[in-house]
């Protein structure tokens, strides 16, 4: 993993924008093998501002909500606690996003943890609760 947080802004930046163009979040051939998960988890508290060449891509993820978006300056933190809310649903850990959703999240600490875990992590975490159960 890179030291660089100039560097993990940028592969953050080309997989967010290749998530909202793809709606995929595929490997990138940008020189890092980190996913879009691994660097929302490395930039969840990041206070630097989102830049707002990406306002176009903000308002095709928040949707009819995308005015909540701009009411403030927003972080890099703040992008990872949108795409970690989409993941969450995703993953089944959360129910689909609707309604106010941009708002609950924009408004909340923080996004949880598990929230941003990769695929593999996720079923490692649901295979102990059902060891667990057992």
């Amino acid at each position: 993993m890179t030291d660089n947080i100039d560097d993990i802004r940028r592969f953050f930046r080309n997989r967010f924008e290749y998530f909202i163009d793809e709606k995929d979040t595929a490997d990138l051939r940008d020189g890092s093998s980190l996913t879009l998960r691994d660097l929302c988890r490395t930039l969840a508290f990041d206070t630097e501002p989102f830049s707002p060449r990406y306002d176009v891509d903000l308002r095709k993820l928040c949707g009819p909500e995308y005015l909540v978006w701009f009411r403030h300056e927003r972080t890099y933190g703040d992008v990872t606690r949108l795409l970690a809310r989409l993941f969450a649903a995703e993953d089944g850990l959360r129910p689909p996003v609707g309604g106010r959703w941009v708002q609950e999240v924009l408004n909340a600490a923080r996004a949880a943890d598990y929230w941003l875990r990769s695929e593999d992590e996720t079923r490692a975490i649901l295979a102990e609760f059902d060891l667990a159960a057992n």
